[in-house]
């Protein structure tokens, strides 16, 4: 059961690592039987002890050195001189042969070179001092080289030339030539001020992954770039502890994953150098570089006199106490396996062996001598001297793989390795080796699924021969890692997330804990409140502690650590609180806060104070209940003191049950109030929502998301008001209301759908046949393809279909756009029938030899003018028939008036002109959205530019297509009339309005008006006139217009003195005259032609009998009117008689306002007209009179205006 738990608990993760290991451990397993097959086929040679040889030489002596010549080799040594002056060849040199493991002492021979033998009887006669220290192979050369002073570097050499066993001198004059290679392999980079980040704790930015600083008095490497923060992975204090940046020298290289830094801090002599290693985010501290480091093989890492260090972090340190160590030089072995590194120091002698094995990728022990020979067969002798001369030296002799490339082992050539080569398999050995490192890091291992798919992926590719069975198919455990290692990155990216936060978790709940426990220790309670609140802050920091063990991937050890603690602790303070308790004012604090509690109850006003005072006793209670858990929880040796401190707390808690009831009560009663000022809110705030959401459902689909949303918030109020019965039965009213008037939006929405939807079909329908009818006009198919392509209509249709789409009705659009396909391949057809059947361009038809002439025009009844008389007419035929209809016959003058604009006395550009003046008596904004352009009022009118008028006409008479305008002629004669006729009507004022309705409008109101009716119009049209005054462009007095209108119009009726047509504009005059003044304007016209009546009557003698004449009929005001007419006719008929009138035109009564009104209205009113002077437009005034005749005077213009 256990197991099956541990199983259930393993997340994804696991299981991948685990997939991860098993592949890992196939693959090793493979790779062994690899190397041992491998091994079979090209032989292998084992490092290993073969034995101890002895070299005896004539005289006690300390060796220094040794080297191979073919089967030979030199011993070079030192010997005491003594008294002998000079030394022989044979006290520096030895010359042996090594053969079975023995070594032979040889003659001089191999050194006989009398220009040597000369220069090196020179060389001790002139350096006293001349000691031998080593030889040097380099190349084909080899260097004997000499110590001549105190110091390492002052030497002397012989260059010799290796021919096979034989050797042929050269000069003593190549000491320039005995160098040694470069100590590191790479360059030393120095870090820069632009590499540098300010802040609290600055520090110097490698590359962007290690940051180095050495301010603040030691010297940090830190991963994070965060200057506020001055910890680190490695901190080492310095010297000075006041340096900054700058003063610091800072040099870094970088290997692959590792970034090497050689660091000298301020006022320091010596630099320090580190190794970071990316991948683990690890640093560490390597002085042993300073003296030498070269790079192993395949980059796979650093080695260096001390051990070495791998790109994959693996590292070895040699505490061998070697000090100023230099490469000398690398050996390979011929397959390319295992390279031996050579480290030489040239004060000591002292030779350091480092044996590298490229698969197995470690180093094997080191070898410390101070000579050493490597022979072809690989065997290696070495020895270690000391100081004291001896004629008998012990050399060690080894097997190594070093041999000679000539040198050949037992091979196996009829395998299949041997055709791949054993370098070509030691180097894919090799990079299988680096994926098994990379299998057995764990987490911390930075990008490791990265580089595990990366190797895997080259490998497979750069050798095929990893999928042959004869190479055990290493191919197939190492995609079975790439597919582990693909699945695992998002999986850790996971885990590591996970990590993250459980980490940030137990940091704080620790601590939380660790601030807690202090607190408690630096504390010491005094009230029981105290006691009580850290009782009740440990169970809590407990509780938490103890869930940190449900975290996955939690360090349980120091979780279990702090959760010991706290139990210990708590224990502690619960023995405290006891002891406390114990005391008689123990509960004091409580029985205080009790009393407190119960004085607030009654003066609770609301139930959010009931609340308050609910959370307050349950405080209280709360923290009693901890009380006598801990109490009842801890062994007291004495039970009555446990009693007794129960029994007082009972006390108070008994005192806690009465306030709560009281409060209970109280917050009943409360509630009901409360519950309906809130309920009847809601359902205002519910009764807008309808309203808003009602106008935002424009759809039926809208419809039912906001029905639901409703639905939603009366199912919440339910719910908040559960016990009050009388709220849900008015939202299940509501609910009804609220679904009927969805339901029925929703129904108007689908019938404003399917007739948009039926008008959108009639529209396609009707541009369908523009388009049929257009398609048999069309002469070739490239026409009918291109008028499908280009042409409007067309595409007005397919965008028809595709609004029907939008209206959720497929099947109408499919239909339309069917019916166009169909009309486009009918065309096509139709049109290669007429071109197999028609001739002269569809004019006739051909039968064989016979043509006949076609009609092709509709037949269509149409009425036409024929002989000055209308007649019926079938196109296409010969038919006429004349029509009597008496109605018809009636309009015979305007048979011949093509638009209505224009006819025999009215030019088109005259009725354009009077149309934007009336339209300017009610101007109007513009409405985009409708696509109605602004109507401008008569002083907007005047204060527009010429150009802006021209193009306010053109705006007008855009849309007046049947009124037949001519842009460029009549808009231009338009705007020309429109300037004199604003300018007139801004300057007649109310002389615009006709004579007769002037006259009758003032008629009406000083004689036939109901005196209480006038009194109270004259009221309304003083405030109003005030209204206008201040706010001059309101509009909004129509009804008391009408009011005007109506009781003018039943004056004129009752009277019969003007016709309705004369006073149709009389209310409007009215209204404009009494808001104005007051007085009643007369045109200059009538106010002469009344001087002159008043002359003549004078002249004649006769104003006595006029007036006697008309205050006879005083009482009649109809008959009173009539008769003054007369009088005026009479006594002046050529002046006051009017011309008759236009044709079309009604009489008109000119006289009327100016003659006889002023005699039977003096007597009643006698300030109430005033005269208007004369008009100074001239010519424009005719204009007016001409365009105004069905509604003004009879005068005739003599003139237009230009």
């Amino acid at each position: 059961m256990e197991a099956q738990a541990t199983q259930l608990e393993t997340g994804t993760y696991e299981i991948l690592r685990n997939r991860l290991l098993k592949s890992s451990t196939d693959l090793r397993q493979r790779l062994d039987l690899l190397n041992t097959e491998r091994k079979q086929v090209f032989g292998a040679v084992d490092t290993r002890l073969l034995g101890t040889g002895r070299i005896t030489t004539e005289n006690n002596c300390v060796p220094w050195d040794m080297v191979p010549v073919g089967q030979r080799f030199i011993f070079g040594y030192n010997v005491v001189l003594g008294l002998k002056a000079e030394p022989d060849l044979a006290d520096v040199f030895g010359v042996y042969e090594y053969a079975e493991h023995d070594f032979r002492p040889l003659g001089l021979e191999l050194l006989q070179n009398p220009q040597f033998l000369e220069e090196f009887r020179n060389l001790y006669r002139y350096y006293k001092n001349t000691q031998f220290v080593k030889f040097a192979v380099i190349g084909v050369h080899l260097f004997m080289v000499f110590r001549v002073g105190k110091s390492a570097s002052d030497v002397k050499t012989f260059k010799w030339l290796i021919q096979g066993d034989t050797l042929s001198y050269i000069d003593n004059r190549s000491d320039h030539e005995y160098t040694f290679p470069p100590q590191h392999e790479f360059s030393w980079k120095r870090a820069t001020r632009d590499m540098q980040r300010g802040g609290k704790h600055p520090h110097i930015s490698i590359e962007d992954k290690v940051f180095v600083e050495t301010v603040g008095g030691d010297l940090t490497i830190k991963v994070e770039d965060n200057t506020t923060s001055g910890h680190g992975i490695l901190s080492e204090p310095v010297d000075n502890k006041d340096q900054t940046l700058d003063d610091s020298e800072i040099y870094y290289a970088v290997v692959g994953n590792l970034i090497l830094l050689k660091i000298r801090p301020y006022q320091e002599q010596q630099y320090r150098y580190f190794i970071f290693n990316h991948k683990l985010k690890t640093a560490q501290r390597l002085d042993a570089l300073a003296d030498a480091c070269v790079l192993l093989p395949d980059g796979q890492g650093l080695i260096f006199p001390h051990g070495f260090y791998l790109q994959t972090g693996d590292n070895k340190l040699f505490d061998n106490g070697l000090r100023e160590m230099l490469f000398e030089k690398r050996v390979v072995s011929p397959n390319g396996e295992d390279f031996l590194y050579v480290f030489f120091n040239k004060d000591h002698g002292t030779y350091l062996l480092l044996s590298y094995n490229r698969i197995a990728q470690r180093v094997d022990n080191p070898i410390v001598c101070h000579g050493y020979a490597l022979f072809e067969n690989g065997e290696l002798c070495y020895f270690r001297a000391d100081d004291e001369p001896k004629k008998h030296h012990a050399v060690q002799i080894w097997q190594t793989p070093y041999t000679a490339p000539d040198f050949q082992l037992p091979v196996t050539s009829d395998s299949y390795l041997y055709k791949l080569g054993n370098k070509e398999i030691v180097r894919a050995m090799s990079e299988v080796q680096e994926v098994l490192t990379l299998t057995g890091k764990d987490d911390s291992y930075a990008g490791l699924y990265l580089d595990l798919i990366r190797q895997t992926t080259a490998l497979t590719d750069a050798y095929h021969w990893l999928r042959e069975p004869a190479a055990q198919a290493l191919a197939e455990p190492l995609g079975e890692i790439r597919q582990t290692a693909t699945a695992a990155v998002e999986e850790f990216e996971k885990v590591q997330s996970i990590r993250k936060n459980t980490a940030q978790q137990t940091a704080a709940v620790f601590q939380k804990a660790d601030e807690l426990t202090g607190r408690i220790r630096r504390s010491a309670p005094d009230t029981v409140t105290e006691f009580v609140q850290l009782l009740g802050e440990l169970r809590g920091v407990r509780g938490e502690v103890i869930s940190l063990k449900e975290l996955r991937y939690v360090e349980l050890p120091a979780v279990e650590k702090h959760a010991a603690d706290l139990e210990a602790l708590s224990k502690e303070v619960a023995l405290q609180t006891v002891d406390f308790l114990l005391r008689p004012d123990a509960l004091l604090p409580y029985s205080q806060r009790v009393q407190a509690i119960a004085d607030g109850v009654e003066q609770v006003q609301k139930t959010v104070e009931a609340d308050q005072r609910e959370q307050e006793t349950a405080a209280v209670a709360q923290e009693l209940e901890l009380l006598i858990e801990v109490v009842s929880n801890l062994p007291i040796p004495d039970p009555t003191q446990t009693t007794a401190i129960i029994d007082n707390i009972s006390t108070v808690y008994a005192r806690f049950n009465q306030i709560r009831a009281a409060l209970k009560r109280r917050r009943q009663a409360l509630a009901g109030t409360e519950a309906q000022a809130e309920f009847t809110a809601q359902l205002k705030l519910l009764e807008q929502a309808l309203t808003n959401y009602l106008d935002l459902a424009d759809t039926p689909a809208k419809c039912d998301e906001y029905l639901t949303k409703l639905m939603v918030q009366l199912e919440e109020l339910e719910g908040k008001f559960p016990d009050f019965d009388q709220f849900i039965e008015q939202l299940t009213t509501r609910r009804e209301q609220v679904v009927e008037a969805f339901e029925s939006k929703k129904t108007a929405l689908v019938a404003a759908r399917n007739q948009r939807a039926t008008a959108l079909l009639q529209s396609a329908e009707r541009l369908l046949k523009a388009v049929q009818s257009r398609l048999t006009r069309l002469e070739s198919v490239a026409d009918i393809n291109g008028y499908f392509a280009a042409d409007v209509m067309v595409e007005k249709v397919r965008q028809m279909a595709q609004e029907l789409i939008n209206l959720g009705d497929s099947v109408k659009s499919d239909d339309v756009l069917s019916r166009l396909k169909t009309l486009r391949e009918d065309a096509v057809r139709q049109l290669r029938d007429r071109a197999d059947l028609y001739a002269d361009g569809g004019q006739t038809l051909k039968f064989g030899p016979h043509a006949f002439t076609v009609n092709t025009q509709p037949l269509e009844l149409t009425v036409v003018l024929r002989d000055g008389d209308l007649h019926y007419h079938l196109t296409g035929t010969n038919f006429f028939q004349k029509i009597t209809d008496p109605a018809l016959l009636a309009s015979k003058p305007v048979w011949e008036q093509t638009v209505l604009s224009e006819n025999q006395d009215v030019y088109r550009a005259e009725f354009l002109a009077w149309r934007i003046l009336q339209a300017a008596q009610h101007p109007a904004p513009a409405n985009p959205e409708a696509g109605r352009a602004a109507v401008l009022s008569v002083p907007e009118l005047g204060h527009l530019s010429p150009a802006e008028l021209l193009t306010y006409v053109q705006q007008f008479m855009a849309a007046r297509y049947q009124e037949g305008y001519l842009k460029g002629v009549h808009d231009h004669d338009a705007a020309l009339l429109l300037t004199a006729l604003v300018r007139l009507t801004r300057t007649a004022d109310l002389l615009r309005y006709p004579a007769d309705t002037r006259a009758a409008a003032a008629l009406y109101w000083l004689r036939f008006a109901d005196p209480d009716q006038r009194a109270h119009w004259e009221r309304q049209l003083q405030g109003i006139g005030v209204l206008l005054q201040v706010f001059p462009d309101s509009q909004e007095f129509d009804e008391l217009k009408t009011e005007l209108q109506t009781a003018v119009d039943h004056f004129a009726e009752q009277t019969g003195l003007f016709t309705l047509g004369q006073v149709a504009e009389a209310g409007d005059y009215l209204f404009h005259e009494l808001t104005h003044t007051g007085t009643f304007i007369i045109a200059a016209e009538a106010a002469e032609l009344y001087q002159q009546f008043q002359k003549q009557l004078h002249e004649r003698q006769a104003t006595e009998l006029f007036q006697q004449s008309i205050d006879q009929l005083k009482d009649q005001p109809v008959a009173q009117f009539n008769l003054v007419r007369q009088w005026v006719q009479a006594v002046q008929p050529k002046r006051l008689t009017p011309q008759p009138p236009l044709q079309g035109e009604r009489e008109s009564q000119p006289l009327a306002n100016g003659t006889g009104l002023a005699h039977t209205s003096v007597q009643h009113a006698p300030n109430e007209n005033r005269q208007a002077p004369s008009s100074p437009l001239g010519e424009g005034a005719g204009l007016v009179r001409r365009l105004s005749a069905p509604c003004c005077c009879s005068l005739r213009p003599t003139t237009l205006p230009a």
